[in-house]
């Protein structure tokens, strides 16, 4: 599992922002900015609608260039696509289906089965790809709440006043 201090691990995922879909390169979008890896599960579940939503709305994603965000879930760029036109979301959705990327960040949760579940979550790594925020629910299905965003939002501001 990926920790506070660690290196973020690279990845390119196919995704969509607005119309378009293409790869999506973790190093070519945080490109020396802090980034936001935003870990949920489904499109158009209602708590992750809310989180989604909550994030495109942010202040620091309004009015801070400095800073990006990555949505990444499970569904496909199409589904993608659909959620991100109809409710607005101007950052990237990226479509992780072999939940590699939720491996990688350690937003995975292994079943007695075998099975393994992605997690929501999110991971805030600055422009050298450090992690410097992670944040992970307890439960998939609990109701979104916004700490983990005021944290983030706190530390982006930080990252990008120096």
């Amino acid at each position: 599992m990926v920790g506070t201090g660690d290196t973020a691990p690279g990845f390119t995922l196919e995704g969509t922002r607005g119309e378009e879909i293409r790869e999506f390169t973790l190093s070519e979008f945080a490109n020396g900015r802090p980034t936001v890896l935003v870990f949920y599960i489904h499109d158009y579940s209602p708590v992750c609608t809310d989180q989604m939503c909550e994030i495109n709305d942010m202040e620091f994603l309004t009015f801070n260039d400095d800073a990006g965000v990555l949505g990444i879930s499970t569904d496909g760029p199409y589904s993608h696509r659909k959620f991100s036109h109809d409710n607005h979301i101007s950052y990237p959705l990226l479509t992780d289906v072999d939940k590699n990327v939720y491996e990688a960040y350690g937003m995975i949760e292994q079943q007695e089965d075998g099975r393994r579940h992605p997690k929501r979550g999110a991971v805030l790594i600055d422009g050298d790809r450090t992690v410097r925020y992670r944040w992970e629910a307890e439960d998939n299905w609990d109701k979104w709440e916004m700490k983990p965003l005021n944290d983030i939002d706190r530390i982006v501001r930080e990252l990008t006043e120096t």
